[in-house]
């Protein structure tokens, strides 16, 4: 073969992986959570990182949620807080426009209560004006 006939094969082969994988990993990045890792703790730094992650939490406690931003774009988030399993009647109370904070994270605490009653509770965050959770904690407070 000559070498142009070759180059004849090749080069749309080339193009077509080239094309498939652009669209693959495209939807991929379009489609994937645009927010991850929520988890809960009791304390953020001074970065905005959440420290001293835990599942359990005394009454006492402040409960801090905090998601990692997984797109450039996206700069508000909607998180709502839950007393018992995650059901729109067991909403506490919604905070909206929750900003991303320079590290990164949608970080917010929960309401200053006059301590926590005992119990399972939970928090969901959305991109602001969407419907779709993007990630969940569910913690204890126990005595």
């Amino acid at each position: 073969m000559k070498e142009f006939e070759i180059k004849k094969i090749i080069v749309p082969i080339i193009v077509a992986i080239s094309l498939f994988a652009g669209f693959y990993f495209g939807y991929e990045y379009v489609t994937e959570p645009k927010i991850v890792d929520g988890v809960v703790s009791k304390n953020i730094d001074d970065e905005g990182n959440p420290t001293e992650i835990t599942k359990t939490f005394s009454p006492e406690d402040s409960v801090h949620f905090s998601a990692k931003q997984n797109r450039f774009w996206i700069k508000k988030a909607q998180i709502v807080w839950y007393k018992g399993e995650i059901k729109t009647e067991n909403r506490l109370f919604v905070e909206k426009e929750v900003s991303v904070n320079e590290a990164g994270y949608f970080s917010t605490k929960l309401a200053d209560l006059e301590g926590l009653e005992e119990g399972r509770y939970g928090v969901t965050i959305y991109v602001d004006g969407k419907e779709v959770m993007e990630t969940k904690a569910v913690f204890d407070v126990k005595q």
